[in-house]
């Protein structure tokens, strides 16, 4: 289960069906969520870009199914 005290890397490496969820943020931010904050948490990201880190927590959880 992924939450949102885990790193970004941490998640990919764990979880790489998680990659494409992260870049589904990337058309919403413009901008590459791996690339630019790999070595954050989701929640500071969702800190950041003011995302709702339930849904997005909720789409990364869904994804490991």
């Amino acid at each position: 289960m992924i939450t949102e005290k885990m790193i970004l890397l941490d998640i990919v490496e764990k979880y790489p069906e998680t990659e494409k969820i992260f870049h589904e943020y990337d058309y919403i931010l413009g901008k590459c969520l791996l690339c630019n904050n790999l070595f954050d948490s989701i929640e500071n990201i969702v800190k950041e870009y003011k995302l709702n880190s339930n849904e997005m927590l909720e789409k990364l959880n869904r994804s490991l199914n």
